[in-house]
Order: C-alpha cells, then structure tokens, then sequence
C-alpha cells in the first residue's frame, strides 16, 4: 500500500498515531493496530458496520448501488422540496468549488460514495491531493473503477483516520442525513482541519410547512435519514470553532461553507 503524499494526514483513527506501510498492510507506530488493503482500498473500520435502513442498505448493495443511482434526483425532489428545479446539480458543483478553498493539505470528500461530488474536486484540485472516504465496500469499489487516482479509504464520519490540523479541506456533499451523530462529524472535520482549511456541505432543511413537513418525515422514516434546520447547523460548526462562510439553498436544499478558525497556541 503506498501512502506517498498522503502519509502526513492520515493517522490511525484509535490513538492518532503515525502510519507504516507494508504490502498490502498499514501498521500504526503507536498503539500496533493493523488496518488491512483490500483492492487497494484501505479499510480504518474492518469491524464497523452501516446503520440499518433502506436508505444504508441500497449505499452499501452491489444490486442496490445502480437503483440509488437512479433514484438520487428523486430523492433530491422529495427531501429538499425540489419539485421546481431550483437546485440542479449544476447548482451543487457549483457551492464547492465556489467555497472549498483548501490550504495546505489534501482535500477530503467525506461519506464520497460513488463519486458524484468526487469527480469535480479532483478536476479542480487533481487526484493526488484528493481522499476519498466512505462506509460502504460497494460504493468505495464503484468510485475507484470509475474514478481512479486519488486514494479511497472506509472508515467513520465520526472518527475520521486523519491527523489534528492536517487536511487542506473537506466537503460533505448529500451525506450528513445519513449519519447517525452529525454533530460529532461537525467535530472532527474542525479538529482535523488546517488553520484556515474550508468546509462545504449540501445536505436538506427541515421544512418550516407543516404539511410537508409531515411528507417530509416520511420520506426520512423510509430511508433512515434526517433533515435539519440551519440553527443547528450553525450551532454545530461554532461548537467546532469554524466561521460560516456560507448558509442558503432554495426550498429544503442546505447548503453550507465555513472555514477553520486559527487555533490558539499557548
């Protein structure tokens, strides 16, 4: 497993110590765990499994992957009350690359799935100083066959194999429902983030109309997923000491930009 360019940011997700390399193992320097390479795909979660639910089983099903493909702008249309358009994914490229503006460091794509937020990151910052994480065998799989280059790991939103301080930026496009704690994922994308390093996210705001609120928490009943309000958004993002560039969206669309505030040395 070659870990060159990337061996500064990633740290072993239990004690944050240093990695080695070694065919198709990575040790960690300090506590000794062994994180396996499985089709070039590191795994820093060989025991964590994916909630249950709809939604996760078609993230993490060979035959499901195809029907959450097809099935994305829908789900779009429903939880984001998008029934009119207004947010196209054009609209979703754009507010990355308008605010992901990473220092130094790699970029991370979190909770990367098969790539759909992936591929313009890479055309804009190139593969080799882009991560890919995600949960799911089957979509960490479908991503490196489609969209080979950068360096694609499993592992948790909530415990994120980087070192404090070390990626240049993260984005966290469409996935934030899906997460069990989204506050602690808030948490560690400001510890690992560089002074200065930016964070973008989409994810869906939970309706201020009753009745579609109601249509609404349907949809995330069915599919294990969550929506939210922008207070907690902002609530979160100040608890992980990160200013907010940016908060709007049309309709139930979420998106967000904020960038990591200086640490305090002394």
């Amino acid at each position: 497993m070659n870990l060159q360019g990337y061996d500064e940011a990633l740290a072993c997700p239990r004690c944050r110590g240093r990695l080695s390399a070694k065919d198709s193992t990575v040790s960690c320097l300090g506590c000794q765990t062994q994180y396996p390479a499985t089709e070039g795909i590191l795994d820093f979660a060989p025991k964590l499994q994916m909630k249950e639910g709809y939604g996760p089983y078609l993230m993490q099903s060979p035959v499901g992957i195809s029907r959450y493909e097809g099935m994305r702008p829908d789900f779009i249309w429903v939880l984001g009350d998008n029934w009119d358009d207004a947010f196209s994914p054009s609209d979703g490229d754009s507010h990355v690359l308008r605010f992901l503006e990473p220092q130094g460091g790699p970029v991370l794509d979190l909770a990367c799935g098969s790539g759909r937020w992936t591929q313009p990151i890479v055309h804009r910052f190139g593969a080799a100083r882009v991560i890919g994480l995600d949960l799911s065998w089957a979509m960490l799989r479908a991503i490196r066959t489609n969209l080979p280059g950068p360096l694609y790991v499993r592992g948790s939103a909530l415990d994120l194999p980087c070192g404090d301080g070390t990626l240049g930026g993260v984005n966290c496009s469409n996935a934030l429902q899906l997460i069990p704690d989204p506050g602690a994922v808030f948490k560690e994308v400001g510890r690992c983030l560089a002074n200065g390093g930016s964070f973008t996210g989409f994810t869906y705001r939970t309706s201020s109309n009753p009745v579609y609120r109601y249509f609404q928490a349907q949809h995330c009943r069915a599919f294990s997923v969550s929506t939210f309000t922008p207070e907690e958004i902002l609530q979160w993002l100040d608890a992980a000491e990160m200013e907010v560039v940016d908060i709007s969206g049309p309709n139930a669309i979420l998106l967000f930009a904020a960038r990591r505030k200086n640490r305090v040395v002394g």
